[in-house]
């Protein structure tokens, strides 16, 4: 008789005690109970719990602006992982696959949750109701966008002047960012910005600006060649660009799938026609 394969007593009590406790388990009112999917199951149900945060769900016209909900669903895992240790290990220890961020919108005490929170991923949403633009959020948002190494999503719309005040601490790499929507909200007279200069964005995959002038050698769109949305919406006519730089753009990126070019103001068609034959 092979006795590896036999069962030793400690072996057979063992079973015995497992037979028992699926039995209690089957006669129990509590069988349903979570408490008895193990933690590859209740990292498969906390999977499908996960809402759709950039409009998944929702027509394209809604999706270039990352939805019609606010970002902060992205905080769906929070109080999943206060329900007990097991549930915070469970969903702590699978932030990656779960698609874990932290997440700054209005009223987010950014300093705190930095402070105390693991270092995942950082969404900034200020996008809903964000025309008029706090101190302290402004703050909380240049903080979070100092954090280059962490930013993964962006949704901006607010006026220049506040603009311009992030955009003086986006002039470097970002090295995780996919998805950027900024809208330049102006109420009258549409003063168009540049983005900076030394901006870069290399796995950026979603991009969409609204009121916004680009040069042709813009890093920005030379940079971010694994774009799969882009999205530009020009309010000025001087931030008319010759048909042959958008091409000259599109040739860099393969993996293109939606374009949307809009010009507020008139453009002769003849001029057009003449410009793409050049």
């Amino acid at each position: 008789m092979n006795l590896s394969t036999t069962p030793s007593i400690r072996s057979t009590e063992r079973i015995g005690q497992v037979a028992t406790s699926v039995e209690s388990h089957r006669r129990s009112p509590d069988t349903a109970s979570i408490r008895i999917l193990d933690d590859d199951s209740l990292l498969h149900v906390f999977y499908f719990y996960r809402p759709f945060l950039l409009g998944e769900d929702q027509s394209d016209d809604t999706r270039i602006f990352g939805g019609e909900g606010e970002w902060a669903l992205g905080r769906w895992w929070y109080t999943l992982a206060h329900v007990c240790q097991r549930w915070r290990n469970v969903i702590l220890g699978s932030a990656s696959y779960l698609g874990l961020s932290l997440v700054c919108t209005k009223g987010t005490p950014v300093a705190d949750m930095l402070a105390h929170s693991p270092p995942l991923p950082l969404l900034i949403d200020h996008y809903f109701d964000s025309h008029n633009i706090s101190a302290e959020d402004e703050e909380g948002i240049i903080l979070a966008l100092k954090q280059r190494d962490r930013v993964r999503r962006v949704r901006l719309m607010m006026p220049p002047t506040n603009l311009q005040n992030l955009f003086a601490v986006m002039d470097e790499e970002y090295p995780i960012l996919e998805y950027l929507v900024i809208w330049n909200w102006m109420d009258e007279d549409w003063t168009s910005l540049t983005p900076p200069e030394t901006l870069q964005i290399p796995h950026l995959r979603h991009l969409t600006l609204v009121g916004f002038a680009l040069p042709m050698r813009s890093r920005l769109l030379t940079t971010a060649t694994g774009l799969v949305t882009l999205c530009l919406f020009m309010y000025d006519p001087s931030t008319y660009f010759h048909p042959n730089t958008l091409l000259h753009w599109l040739s860099s990126m393969p993996q293109l799938k939606v374009v949307a070019i809009l010009f507020l103001f008139a453009v002769p068609n003849c001029d057009v026609e003449m410009q793409l034959t050049c």
